[in-house]
């Protein structure tokens, strides 16, 4: 087999014997040496271990071995630049070659306002800011989108290119913004572009309007006095005058004059036809023995109002039997949403159910999977290829929502606060405020019906009620006092 086909077939079945003749067949001064060579670095922070997305490199020469990272995703760049690494080795040495790969020291200072950029505002936030870092990505991407319309760049598919390099291009062009250029009129204009994209659906409307202040309140997180006002925060954030008719001409950030948008009722409708009896019923007949992960799954969501990423990761330990309950607490794999611990009581016969699942002296995962658990900086789900499964099952089913798996939690807090109130409901769904949870479902005890039903009898007439008469008699007494006669 030549080197060029060993080359070719990298990415097939035989991947694995292929790189191992790949370093037999080519030799360190080519670039495919490297290939089999490259590894991703990784590092912990808050107890939990991350893998760095850029290739890195050790490199044994001369008795002395080092580690060298390669600043780059694509793995045939990474192999250049080691290669390249090597080669400099062998005609300079260890010492000029470190000294050649070696930042710059940056002097610590603080940034004017007019000269920082937005990659040098998020660089900052991430060194002093102690947000988790699947949630500064998501604010930095939030942010990132207002400067990418200021720039007036094109915003094509290429951007979410991680392979060959688009989506790296796209965030230096995009960092390079200066912070200088999110005024409020350009705030306001990327608000108005936004907002057009509805149409004249008015549910469309609602839609896009809950989706425009997810994304403002995101962004202005990071300008936070929280954050900004710290006395380590180098980069000093730019104010803009504008004119006040009350106030006169003042100073404010670029998001003090972006104002939400009405986002409408956000009360839960459990779709038509659709109860959590025959749900439970459909997937017991149809999950329980032909996919019994995936029915796990469906019962920590619908039957114990569970996340999708706290079913994903429910250990065993959680359970606990003496009580019927499911302790949600952080843990080495997941910490809950805005702090949202807590304990859920489930029914007995639910504890019965799924204990029934557990061998002997089995510990770890509710739920088996083929794929292993990752800390990550972005979304990702151990049983992925089960909750594929699930969101098929469930529109099968009838579930027709975006969110189909988030569904099952809102129909166990729906039915949670019919039957025992908001407080129960806010209890068992683990809201930090009861407002949070009397802003998405109805207390039974405010649903008070007019009674009328009197009316409607057929031949009789319509008879007042006794309150009606009273407040008659006594309109009649009040102004019989003021000399006022009424005929009978």
């Amino acid at each position: 087999m030549s080197a060029e086909n060993i080359a070719d077939d990298s990415n097939g079945p035989d991947a694995e014997v292929a790189e191992s003749a790949t370093k037999r067949f080519y030799p360190r001064t080519h670039a495919n040496y490297w290939k089999s060579r490259l590894e991703h670095r990784s590092y912990s922070r808050d107890g939990k271990t991350f893998e760095v997305a850029e290739w890195s490199v050790r490199i044994h020469f001369k008795g002395i071995r080092k580690s060298f990272d390669l600043e780059t995703a694509n793995r045939e760049e990474a192999a250049t630049k080691a290669r390249d690494i090597y080669l400099s080795l062998v005609a300079k040495g260890w010492s000029a070659t470190v000294n050649e790969l070696a930042p710059s020291p940056v002097a610590v200072t603080e940034i004017d306002s007019d000269s920082a950029t937005v990659g040098e505002f998020l660089t900052e936030v991430e060194r002093t800011a102690n947000l988790k870092p699947r949630t500064f990505r998501y604010y930095g991407s939030c942010l990132r989108q207002l400067a990418a319309y200021v720039q007036g760049g094109k915003s094509d598919a290429s951007r979410f290119d991680y392979r060959k390099g688009g989506f790296r291009a796209w965030r230096q062009q995009v960092d390079a913004t200066p912070l200088s250029a999110l005024t409020p009129a350009a705030a306001a204009d990327y608000k108005m572009l936004r907002l057009k994209k509805a149409g004249n659906d008015p549910r469309r409307k609602l839609e896009v309007n809950r989706s425009f202040n997810s994304w403002l309140r995101c962004a202005k997180s990071l300008f936070s006095e929280a954050i900004i006002c710290k006395p380590n925060f180098r980069v000093k954030v730019p104010r803009f005058k504008v004119r006040d008719g009350q106030r006169g001409e003042r100073d404010v950030y670029w998001f003090e004059t972006v104002s939400f948008e009405r986002q409408g009722s956000m009360k839960f409708q459990a779709p038509t036809g659709i109860t959590y009896e025959a749900l439970v019923t459909n997937a017991r007949q149809d999950l329980r023995a032909a996919s019994p992960e995936v029915y796990k799954l469906f019962l920590l969501c619908l039957c114990a109002g569970l996340r999708r990423g706290e079913a994903d990761v429910c250990l065993w330990s959680q359970l606990n039997a003496e009580d019927n309950s499911i302790r949600l607490e952080a843990n080495q794999y997941i910490e809950p949403k805005h702090g949202s611990g807590g304990t859920v009581y489930v029914d007995p016969s639910l504890m019965k159910e799924l204990l029934s699942f557990k061998e002997p002296e089995q510990d770890g995962f509710v739920v088996n999977s083929p794929l292993g658990w990752k800390a990550t900086t972005y979304r990702r789900y151990r049983c992925e290829p089960h909750w594929r499964t699930l969101i098929g099952w469930l529109e099968s089913n009838g579930i027709n929502a975006r969110k189909k798996v988030h569904e099952l939690r809102k129909l166990f807090g729906d039915a949670i606060v019919k039957r025992h109130g908001i407080f129960a409901g806010s209890a068992q769904l683990r809201h930090s405020t009861i407002q949070m949870t009397a802003s998405h479902y109805t207390d039974p005890r405010q649903r008070a019906a007019l009674p009328i039903g009197n009316l409607f009898s057929d031949g009789c007439e319509s008879v007042p009620s006794e309150n009606s008469q009273q407040n008659r008699q006594s309109s009649i007494q009040t102004q019989n006092g003021k000399g006022v006669r009424h005929a009978p």
